[in-house]
C-alpha cells in the first residue's frame, strides 16, 4: 500500500535538502503531490506498478532553462518510501519514510 505521506532528503548542487511526498492509490492510479528540491510543488497522477510501485510523469519551468520533463517512480515497503526523479538535467534518488 503506497497510501502516505512521506519525508526525505536529497543530495543537489545546492547540498542536502529536504522534501515530502504524498501518495495515493485510486483504482490503477497513483497520484503524488511532492514537494521537492529544484522542482518545487508538483501534483502528478500516474500509474501503480504491483501493490507497492508507481510511476508518473511531469514537468516543470527553470527561468533560463525553459521546461523540463521528468518522471518519478518508485516503491513503498512497509513504511518507507524509495524512489526516483529521472529528467534530462539531473536524476536524484529518493530515500524517505512515512510521517503520516
Amino acid at each position: 500500500m503506497i497510501d502516505g505521506t512521506y519525508e526525505f532528503e536529497i543530495d543537489t548542487p545546492m547540498g542536502r535538502q529536504s522534501g515530502r511526498i504524498s501518495l495515493r492509490a485510486e483504482g490503477d492510479r497513483a497520484i503524488a503531490d511532492l514537494d521537492a528540491p529544484i522542482i518545487g510543488k508538483q501534483h502528478v497522477e500516474g500509474q501503480l506498478e504491483g501493490e507497492n510501485g508507481f510511476s508518473a510523469q511531469g514537468s516543470f519551468s527553470v527561468f533560463l532553462m525553459g521546461t523540463i520533463d521528468y518522471t518519478l517512480s518508485g516503491s513503498v515497503d512497509g513504511d518507507v518510501l524509495h524512489a526516483s526523479i529521472k529528467s534530462s538535467k539531473a536524476d536524484f534518488d529518493i530515500d524517505g519514510h512515512r510521517v503520516g
